[in-house]
């Protein structure tokens, strides 16, 4: 064999097929690549567990103060304005009306407002700025404790500086405010809160007439431009409030008065500071027969004289307290909104032997009156004849007792 031969015979023997090296190199080429993955893998995995927490700082621009702050437009007092306050700053004492105040101090500014406007120097600016501070001179105020027996009492109202809407005054600081039309008086306007007077042994069914009040306060509201409401259902005369309640209504059949002595001193109290009471000895009719037999409008009753007996106690009024008089048909009372010539009405006292209202006066002030004629029956019994007119008369006592001179309700004697 010749060497050409043998060497032929050599690479056909060590020669690898092309399909063996191309399966060799895919093998490798994909080990390769499965331990990059695996390497990324791992070490995305250790970085994805770590919690990379970046500060972040914030730091506002510096202001720009490329202009400086000028007063050139700054308000101006003039000479007639500076003389007003000097003369204001120089009076020796406050004004103690406080919507006076108001009003001084609203007049200043829109003057100072409409100062604004002029030219002025700048010393007069300095002196409204404050720069001279120094120069103004305060009074000392001199506190004052209060004593436990000082009694509030009722401001001073200016019903000329008010809006004349007097039902944003209705928060509970007053009971009643009237506003009157003397040319007019039924174009009366305000609000007024009733009080039901309550006491031992007094029963609801027989000594009171459950519904009378709530009739009487919707037929006001519906018929004038009073709105009349009752706070709560009673109230018993040892309680301090009493003394705010323009009006109180206290009734009586049965019972048997008795009142400890500081709801009677309470009481007289109440009737010596402007308070006005109406008490009434009442009878509730019959379904069937209505008031035939009830000895309704009868004097001499069981209330009739335990109610006369009280207002004479030494405690609350005593001897004023039995100075009764019967109220005239010429009284105020009988056209103080609705007119009741004739007098009260009688339906509700048929076949009694009294036929007048009694009173009490204190210094010219109507303080108590005194009813048998049983007025309330037209306010509790919807069935009760001639119902309108008593509850007319019932808006004619409360208008009278709230207008009088002296009551706690007539804020027009304080007014300027």
């Amino acid at each position: 064999m010749s060497q050409a031969q043998l060497k032929e015979g050599d690479e056909k023997q060590f020669k690898m097929p092309s399909f063996v090296f191309d399966t060799g190199l895919s093998v490798g080429l994909s080990v390769i690549l499965h331990v990059l993955l695996i390497f990324v893998a791992a070490e995305t995995t250790e970085r994805w567990g770590e919690e990379v927490f970046q500060q972040v700082s914030f730091e506002p621009p510096p202001p720009i103060l490329q202009k400086s702050f000028e007063l050139a437009k700054r308000p101006e007092i003039s000479e007639v304005q500076m003389e007003m306050l000097q003369t204001l700053t120089a009076q020796p004492e406050a004004s103690t009306d406080a919507f006076a105040l108001a009003g001084n101090a609203s007049t200043i500014g829109g003057e100072l407002r409409a100062g604004s406007a002029e030219v002025g120097s700048g010393a007069k600016f300095d002196a409204l700025a404050g720069s001279k501070a120094s120069e103004l001179n305060f009074e000392q105020v001199k506190m004052v404790e209060l004593t436990e027996s000082a009694m509030p009492q009722q401001e001073a109202l200016s019903l000329k500086q008010e809006l004349l809407n007097v039902g944003d005054l209705d928060i509970g600081r007053y009971q009643a405010i009237i506003i009157q039309d003397p040319e007019n008086k039924k174009n009366i306007k305000g609000f007024f809160n009733m009080t039901v007077i309550d006491y031992d042994l007094a029963d609801k069914n027989n000594d009171r007439f459950p519904t009378a009040v709530e009739e009487l306060m919707r037929y006001m509201r519906d018929h004038t431009k009073i709105n009349a409401k009752i706070e709560g259902t009673t109230m018993r005369l040892s309680d301090s409030n009493i003394m705010k309640a323009p009006f109180i209504y206290m009734t009586g059949n049965q019972a048997v008065i008795q009142l400890s002595d500081t709801e009677k001193k309470n009481m007289g109290d109440y009737l010596k500071n402007g308070g006005f009471l109406f008490a009434e000895e009442i009878r509730q009719s019959d379904a069937t027969t209505g008031l035939d037999g009830r000895d309704a409008g009868v004097e001499g009753t069981p209330f009739d004289r335990q109610f006369k007996a009280l207002m004479k106690d030494p405690l609350v009024l005593g001897s004023d307290g039995s100075k009764w008089q019967k109220i005239p048909k010429s009284h105020a009372l009988y056209g103080s909104f609705w007119d009741f010539d004739d007098g009260p009405p009688m339906g509700g006292a048929p076949g009694g032997n009294v036929f007048d209202l009694e009173m009490l006066e204190l210094r010219g002030r109507v303080a108590v009156v005194f009813s048998d004629l049983n007025i309330s029956w037209y306010w509790g019994d919807p069935l009760a004849d001639a119902r309108e007119r008593g509850l007319q008369f019932g808006v004619n006592m409360i208008v009278f007792a709230l207008t009088q001179p002296g009551g706690i309700a007539n804020v027009t004697q304080f007014a300027q």
